[in-house]
């Protein structure tokens, strides 16, 4: 049985990319040790009947290392992961250091007076509950 293979440019530059990275080890890719490169943690946003959930992912981050701030409706997420001196010599860090800030505009919908943040393990959670007004409420029919 035949079969029709389509053509994909993108592919050809992958292969030449691998090529061209096993020719060179990879060398280019290193990050300098010791060098602070900025980083922007990974973040997840869910939503339920009751509002939303922000999560963002903060490894190797303290809660006093974290500042959120709520100005009309925006919230800012923002602090810093500081590299730990040491006396062990690296050679190679896909970590990221530095300073980092994500904002997230909140739903007309959100009730701005009750955003709540916590931090464990790690995760920071922020919970945008949903105002009052906008839940959904059953209305009774009146008649016989």
């Amino acid at each position: 049985m035949l079969s029709l293979t389509r053509w994909n440019p993108f592919q050809e530059l992958n292969n030449l990319h691998r090529a061209v990275n096993y020719g060179w080890g990879d060398r280019f890719d290193q990050t300098v040790a010791g060098r602070d490169w900025p980083w922007v943690p990974a973040t997840e946003v869910s939503s339920d009947d009751d509002g939303w959930t922000v999560r963002i992912a903060l490894p190797g981050v303290t809660p006093k290392d974290v500042q959120v701030d709520l100005r009309d409706t925006v919230v800012t997420v923002k602090g810093e992961r500081a590299s730990k001196p040491g006396a062990s010599i690296q050679s190679v860090s896909e970590f990221g250091y530095g300073t980092f800030e994500r904002s997230f505009t909140l739903p007309a919908s959100a009730d701005a007076s009750k955003v709540r943040a916590t931090f464990d393990h790690g995760m920071l959670e922020l919970r945008l509950p949903l105002a009052e007004t906008s839940k959904p409420r059953r209305i009774a029919i009146d008649g016989a």
